[in-house]
């Protein structure tokens, strides 16, 4: 065989549409070695291998291509097939729903007594962790500057009411003016002022507790100067006990004083009712605050320690769809209704999710039909086909 007999065989190869491509590739093997019989340069043989192999992709194989039958395979000629889905029936039901959250445990009523004027400790009357009446005297601070203040002031007041009552005669027998008069009323009216203050302030040196309760543990020692508003103990009234907690602003229309509510703290669980709401939502979490009274003298908690709360919410006709009927996007919440056998997407406002439902607040109505979609390759506007109403 010689160069010419290549040439014609590769041209029948060039023209055969039918051939695989393995035995394309023998084909230009077996023209490797009839060239390399020829003596000819190894890099020679080798172009001509590639040129040949390039023809024969480009002419034979594409021809397979050409015969093919065109329309996509098997599937709808006319357009895209209706993808099949689930649908549910919007409607109204109840819901029974709860808010759960965490609240603060505070006593009846909590002060930290501070000293209401400067100077020295004389005297300390209680100990820590005292129980103690109303009343109760517990710090005792220096007042012999005040003691002297006061009996000036008492001195000026004796002074002041011996020259009124003089005045008081002589005006009565017209002997002075009547601005003589007034301006010795004046001078009582301001001695009297004076002895109360300066026994008010020397009363301040003895600090008393303001209600029944526990004392904390002191933070003054005998002999300790004191300043103005520096802390002296804290008294802390225990019961009844109380809790601070917040919901969310769109549970606050339906808080209202006098609810149950039901706190926990490890397996025990305490019953209380909500006494007070705050009047408007913090500006900051935009929640409500509520304070409810516990039941009970549950000696075991401690004021101060944080409780699990769980709120029973007042039954509510409501929308609701299932979980796999919800979709989300970059703006919000969206899905899918059934109109004219077109899916319509729509965006919707969530409520309360729940194991197997979720309320939809606005963009559904009673009577839609919703797709269940799930993963299914649903687009608005698109063919669908209900395959089971639920």
């Amino acid at each position: 065989m010689n160069i010419g007999n290549a040439e014609q065989g590769n041209t029948t190869l060039q023209r055969a549409t039918t051939w695989s491509c393995p035995y394309k590739i023998l084909k230009i093997l077996g023209i490797l070695a009839i060239t390399r019989t020829n003596k000819k340069p190894l890099y020679q043989c080798f172009t001509k291998c590639l040129l040949s192999l390039f023809l024969i992709q480009t002419i034979g194989c594409s021809s397979k291509s050409d015969d093919a039958p065109k329309g996509g395979g098997g599937g709808r000629s006319g357009g895209a097939q209706a993808v099949k889905v689930e649908a549910v029936i919007a409607k109204d039901e109840q819901i029974k729903s709860s808010v759960r959250g965490l609240g603060l445990l505070l006593p009846a009523r909590e002060v930290e007594i501070q000293a209401e004027m400067a100077g020295r400790v004389l005297a300390v009357y209680f100990k820590d962790g005292q129980n103690i009446k109303a009343g109760y005297s517990l710090v005792k601070i220096e007042d012999a500057n005040l003691r002297a203040a006061m009996e000036k002031a008492n001195a000026k007041l004796t002074i002041s009411r011996g020259i009124a009552q003089r005045k008081k005669q002589q005006f009565d027998a017209r002997a002075i003016s009547a601005q003589e008069w007034e301006l010795a009323q004046a001078d009582l009216q301001v001695a009297e002022a004076d002895s109360i203050d300066a026994a008010a302030n020397l009363q301040k040196t003895v600090i008393s507790a303001p209600f029944e309760g526990k004392l904390g543990i002191s933070k003054i020692n005998l002999g300790k100067r004191v300043a103005v508003g520096e802390p002296i103990v804290k008294i802390v009234q225990k019961f009844p006990l109380k809790v601070d907690f917040s919901v969310a602003d769109k549970y606050a229309s339906v808080l209202q004083t006098g609810m149950e509510v039901e706190f926990s703290r490890g397996s025990k669980n305490y019953s209380a009712t909500i006494e007070a709401i705050e009047g408007s939502l913090d500006g900051s979490t935009k929640t409500l605050q509520a304070r409810a009274t516990i039941n009970g003298k549950p000696e075991e908690l401690v004021p101060g320690a944080p409780l699990e709360f769980l709120l029973n919410l007042p039954p509510r006709e409501s929308l609701t769809v299932p979980p796999e009927a919800i979709l989300s996007d970059a703006i919000g919440s969206i899905t899918y209704l059934y109109k004219g056998g077109k899916a319509t997407l729509t965006r919707i406002e969530l409520g309360t999710r729940f194991v197997d439902r979720v309320e939809v607040v606005s963009g559904v109505d009673v009577g839609d039909t919703v797709l269940c979609v799930g993963a299914s390759p649903v687009r608005n506007g698109g063919d669908v086909e209900i395959s089971r109403v639920r």
